[in-house]
């Protein structure tokens, strides 16, 4: 999709020292720039997988939520930069001052924000465990990050496709992943679904994993991309559903 005006100028005007990114209304990602990919280390493919606020830490998700709404509630304006942990590709996070700007009429949201974590570095000192994942589905293969075979215990360039990734799942969950996988696919819907592992050493670790369907030219599920998380230490107990 072509840039809108909007989207233009706010890239242009910004140096790599600036994060920069345009939204849907969905909350997707639909560009970055130069110093969002320095700072974060996120791909836009990966971004554009997930809605923003997963990648946002848990204990400021809801009040930038909620100053999210009132600016696409209230029409065209700007929210005044918010200080907020966002999560970076190698799991920990970085303070920053983010502000945004909705056009309705181009069904965007531009966010503008600088890295601010060495002004208050104390507030960032914990880190997930995260890792990105791309399933190419008429190859059935799938391409992992480093982070997914951290959480996985697993060596760095071993080959998955969905058969091998669902025998890793517990055997009491890896029905109900398979069915929300399914779900996704005949619908085009987002993937959301929260199982157990098995990883080699017998361990049980509890994944959140979140993703999308990509379609190709013939409206057909091409790809399935997205993000899971190690959400173990999170859950002292299994969540609810």
């Amino acid at each position: 999709m072509a840039a809108g005006n909007g989207e233009q100028r706010l890239h242009d005007s910004s140096g790599d020292s600036v994060l920069v990114w345009v939204q849907d209304f969905d909350g997707y990602t639909l560009s970055i720039n130069a110093g969002h990919r320095a700072v974060l280390g996120w791909s836009l493919d990966e971004l554009s997988a997930v809605p923003f606020w997963e990648l946002v830490h848990p204990d400021d998700q809801q009040r930038l939520m909620e100053d999210r709404e009132r600016l696409v509630l209230r029409g065209p304006g700007r929210m005044p930069a918010r200080r907020v942990r966002m999560l970076r590709r190698d799991g920990s996070h970085r303070l920053i001052a983010c502000g945004m700007r909705a056009t309705p009429e181009e069904e965007r949201i531009y966010l503008s924000g600088e890295d601010v974590t060495d002004h208050q570095p104390n507030v960032c000192g914990e880190r997930f465990l995260v890792g990105s994942w791309d399933w190419d589905i008429s190859r059935d293969s799938a391409t992992w990050s480093e982070g997914m075979y951290e959480i996985y215990g697993l060596e760095p360039g071993t080959g998955h496709n969905l058969d091998i990734a669902l025998q890793r799942i517990h055997e009491d969950d890896r029905a109900a992943v398979t069915e929300a996988i399914g779900w996704a696919l005949a619908t085009k819907e987002s993937y959301a679904a929260s199982h157990r592992i098995v990883r080699p050493d017998g361990a049980v670790r509890w994944l959140y994993s979140t993703g999308r369907v990509f379609v190709g030219e013939d409206g057909e599920p091409a790809r399935m991309r997205g993000l899971t998380w190690d959400v173990t230490d999170r859950w002292q107990s299994p969540p609810d559903g």
